[in-house]
């Protein structure tokens, strides 16, 4: 559930390594770094995956219920659709989809609960929102590097701070690291997935997922479609009217 925006390029930032929040059904590496390329071009494979690692598991259904937790994951879009309007009905907030954004954005995005499950459009949402994050970022501090993990700090919670304390930060870092191969989409009945405990309706702003927990599947390098290798300093650097992410060796 985060706060989301960036605009400019961003390119090998990361890469990734623990589990995700929730487990879930997820896409394969080849099918989102697919949609990665082809939807949110500004940002690097590598860097939205660390990122959407740490917030889904790659789930496209995943949902993040600010206050509570669902008893598990939604594994089709239907049985997402179902989900949410049980939300919407108790009065919750809540995230969705790869790259979790919050309900409260998706007007000014011009997304719906029901548009922002698909994947491109997921992700097109996020790189817009890191973008605008990574821009407000750069007016506090001119050191880029810096500036980048403020960026992600917004994107988790809309400010330059909480992303820090919660961890968020660390763990998109940590994610950055090494890939994991999703799982298969599952199919399921479509009824609403109950909320694992009673919980208060939240009405403040957005709080975190539980931190996730390490994944019991073997890692393997992922490529970037900028190049980045494993292990490279990442440094975001001015690129005509836009941001780019330029790889420097250590």
């Amino acid at each position: 559930m985060r706060f989301r925006v960036f605009c400019g390029v961003l390119m090998c930032v990361l890469g990734f390594a623990a589990g995700p929040a929730h487990a879930g059904p997820a896409l394969s590496a080849a099918a989102f770094a697919q949609v990665a390329r082809q939807c949110a071009p500004r940002v690097d494979v590598m860097t939205l995956a660390a990122l959407v690692r740490t917030e889904s598991g790659y789930n496209p259904y995943a949902i993040g219920v600010v206050g509570a937790r669902l008893a598990r994951q939604p594994v089709s879009m239907e049985e997402a659709q179902a989900t949410v309007q049980m939300l919407e009905q108790r009065g919750y907030d809540f995230s969705l989809g790869l790259a979790q954004i919050n309900r409260r954005n998706l007007a000014r995005l011009g997304e719906t609960t029901t548009t922002v499950l698909d994947p491109c459009r997921n992700l097109a949402a996020s790189q817009r929102i890191l973008g605008e994050c990574f821009t407000r970022a750069t007016r506090n501090t001119a050191i880029e590097q810096q500036a980048l993990r403020h960026a992600l700090s917004c994107y988790y919670s809309g400010g330059f701070s909480v992303g820090y304390r919660e961890g968020y930060v660390s763990r998109v870092v940590a994610n950055a690291q090494a890939s994991v191969p999703p799982i298969d989409v599952a199919p399921a009945h479509v009824q609403p997935i109950p909320l694992a405990e009673p919980s208060r309706r939240v009405q403040a702003a957005a709080a975190p997922l539980p931190s996730p927990t390490p994944s019991p599947f073997a890692t393997r390098p992922m490529t970037s479609s900028a190049g980045c290798s494993a292990g490279r300093q990442v440094m975001l650097v001015s690129c005509g009217r836009g941001t780019c992410v330029r790889c420097l060796g250590h």
